[in-house]
């Protein structure tokens, strides 16, 4: 899922296409696979902003 799954599912909301609790599933869906996704990268890969030191390149 992606940001733009939560464009689309916005537009669908408004026009009619579907219902207020399928698209509070698919934001819900969409947020926790950012957090998770953001985790992972985070916590077992080498970037600026890893939390240990040895995972930790400029």
């Amino acid at each position: 899922m992606s940001e733009f799954s939560l464009l689309l599912i916005m537009v669908a909301v408004q026009g009619g296409l579907v219902s207020l609790d399928a698209a509070t599933t698919v934001q819900l869906a969409t947020i926790i696979t950012f957090v998770v996704s953001a985790y992972a990268v985070v916590m077992r890969y080498p970037t600026p902003i890893a939390l240990s030191d040895r995972l930790r390149r400029d």
